[in-house]
């Protein structure tokens, strides 16, 4: 869009208060994120009655963000909620539905955090385990910042960016990737074998299951410094 630093649009949930009513808030540390890397944040409400706006909105931003979050409906792959769902509003997945679809009308990249990522490969066709304790068997700890192992696949958009094939770091998610998205693959596991990263085969589309807007290492600031990179060149 003409100039050194892109705007980058990251999606907002809903919260709700008996005294201010609705709000859209997102943590700050995914805009500070952004800023660091070298990118204007540019916060994009959930309103999904306005497709228009929606619209119009991705056609301002040179990249997008899709922050973790609860958990979306699984009505979005065909399923019935699992007794330990932790729902999200509806506003918002339909939200984060129509900005991905316009952000990739319009080729710019796409960067899904944790819920981000789940939303990403639902939005291609794919599907979630509900709940990782009670679906998949053996698998480590993945909540409360647990700490595991990532294990990058070569020839993958992730290694190019992170320069490892191996590295350690928290987890903050309960639900996992199942089915993979048409024309996505799987660019990083657990050795558990939960699916941690995924991505397009020809676009800057990734999704990560990790926090790196969490954590202060050189990878997180490689993931953003990339995404930002990939920002300037549309």
């Amino acid at each position: 869009m003409g100039t050194t630093k892109p705007f980058i649009g990251i999606t907002t949930d809903i919260k709700s208060d008996s005294t201010d009513g609705e709000s859209f808030v997102i943590e700050k540390t995914y805009a500070r994120a952004i800023s660091n890397a070298g990118g204007i944040p540019i916060l994009l409400p959930s309103l999904s009655e306005n497709g228009s706006l929606l619209k119009d909105t991705v056609a301002k931003i040179d990249g997008l963000l899709l922050p973790g979050g609860r958990d979306m409906d699984p009505k979005f792959y065909n399923e019935e909620p699992h007794p330990k769902l932790r729902p999200m509003r509806l506003e918002r997945t339909e939200s984060e539905i129509a900005i991905l679809e316009e952000a990739l009308r319009r080729d710019i990249p796409v960067l899904g955090i944790c819920g981000g990522m789940q939303l990403i490969n639902v939005f291609f066709g794919g599907s979630l385990y509900q709940d990782i304790p009670s679906l998949i068997s053996n698998a480590l700890i993945h909540e409360k910042g647990s700490v595991h192992e990532i294990l990058v696949e070569d020839d993958t958009l992730l290694k190019d960016i992170t320069k490892e094939k191996c590295f350690s770091t928290k987890s903050y998610h309960h639900q996992s990737v199942k089915a993979l998205g048409n024309g996505l693959r799987i660019s990083a596991k657990c050795p558990d074998g939960v699916i941690e990263g995924i991505e397009a085969q020809d676009s800057f589309i990734l999704g990560i299951q990790w926090h790196p807007e969490r954590e202060e290492t050189e990878i997180s600031k490689r993931v953003f410094i990339s995404f930002i990179d990939a920002c300037k060149k549309k």
